[in-house]
């Protein structure tokens, strides 16, 4: 008799959805399909830019605001029978009630995604949760969430030891409840790097900084323009490549302004021919390409809560020396010697470890090869087989 294939439901957002959580998600899988093989669905998380097409794996979708999607949802899911289902979780990803705060002088509103809570109480499989997002001293509310959460949930998966803690003091969760599984990234295939550069057409001369990901004011991107006219007055060979798509969201809200003013600002600043825009989203291969290219990865983030980086972490793993403003992920990623951290808001200080680097041939190779050793740890075929024990462990308890 033939046995049933292991079957693994899936609850996030997913690619073509442009998002980190949505290529998380995809790359996961198939990371962990390259161990095991068994069936696999997906209740989407989606966003108002649809239609998006899912090659028949989603079996609902979630409208963001409908708590009655999300009992549906739950129903089919039940029907579909798994296993074990893995959730995504990050507060805005789901719809729920909603508060404003005050932060830095400013409204905040805040979602607190506490509709996902009626769908997996519902549910009859076991839940492993993979957090996205882990904030440090957490109002009432989502700490309440994040609780209920936890309790319906066989395991939770942290990307750092430093979010393990963080559950830990600040929401009383058991750390031997959490499992720490790096953020994943891919086995790049790196191509000759002359080979990259003609095939893009840039210069072999020139040395790069590199930004990629979704692009929006969170990036800092401003802050590295403010820093040019005092590099390239050093090192005119200095270039900044800003390889990405604006986030969809920004898009549908205002538009390009946010791109259009990092255009401004750098015709103000007189560093425009230092400067190259990528306006795309751009398959893993091809951001391969632009990643062998980089001599120096920026990820300038400005939130200092922030727990993940896809995009750092694809830098890691393409072994590159970063530079990062000081966010919870970043410190640990790049410690002892596989990055280096600069303050927040400060063009000054980005434009001095750019200069180092640049001048500094030999610290510049040394971090790279941190990095790349760090970075094969966090390979997706590795991050999967963790996945695929944690997965079993919880169908046998």
């Amino acid at each position: 008799m033939t046995k049933r294939k292991l079957r693994v439901g899936l609850i996030s957002s997913y690619v073509p959805m442009k998002c980190g959580i949505a290529t998380h998600s995809r790359d996961l899988i198939e990371g962990m399909l390259g161990h095991d093989s068994f069936e696999w669905c997906v209740i989407v998380a989606e966003d108002s830019m649809g239609p998006y097409d899912f090659n028949g794996k989603d079996i609902a979708r979630l409208d963001k605001e409908s708590l009655k999607s999300y009992e549906k949802a739950a129903i089919t899911m039940n029907k579909w029978n798994p296993d074990v289902i893995l959730l995504a979780h990050e507060f805005g990803l789901y719809g729920g009630n909603t508060f404003f705060t005050k932060r830095n002088g400013k409204d905040l509103r805040v979602i607190t995604g506490d509709y996902v809570l009626t769908l997996i109480n519902k549910l009859k499989a076991p839940i492993i949760t993979t957090l996205h997002t882990i904030i440090p001293e957490p109002d009432n509310t989502r700490k309440k969430v994040m609780r209920e959460i936890d309790k319906r949930s066989s395991m939770l998966v942290s990307m750092t030891d430093d979010g393990r803690s963080t559950l830990d003091f600040f929401y009383g969760i058991n750390k031997n409840h959490i499992a720490v599984i790096p953020h994943g990234v891919p086995q790049p295939v790196q191509r000759d790097k002359k080979l990259v550069v003609k095939d893009l057409n840039l210069d072999t001369k020139k040395f790069y900084l590199v930004v990629t990901g979704l692009i929006g004011p969170n990036k800092g991107i401003e802050l590295i323009i403010k820093a040019l006219p005092k590099i390239i007055t050093k090192h005119p060979e200095v270039v900044l490549m800003v390889v990405g798509q604006t986030h969809p969201t920004i898009l549908e809200e205002v538009g390009e302004v946010y791109r259009e003013s990092l255009i401004e600002l750098a015709t103000q600043l007189g560093v425009c021919d230092h400067i190259k825009f990528v306006n795309e989203y751009l398959p893993t291969n091809r951001l391969v390409d632009y990643l062998t290219v980089a001599d120096i990865y920026l990820t300038i983030h400005s939130d200092p809560e922030q727990a993940a980086s896809g995009t750092l972490a694809y830098a890691l793993g393409c072994g590159l020396a970063s530079i990062s403003t000081p966010y919870r992920y970043a410190k640990e990623v790049l410690a002892d010697g596989r990055g280096f951290l600069v303050p927040f808001d400060s063009s000054d200080a980005i434009t001095k470890q750019i200069n180092t680097l640049v001048e500094d041939k030999n610290l510049l190779e040394r971090t790279r090869q941190k990095a790349k050793l760090f970075g094969c740890s966090m390979s997706w075929p590795r991050v999967g087989e963790e996945y695929m024990n944690l997965v079993e462990s919880v169908i046998r308890e």
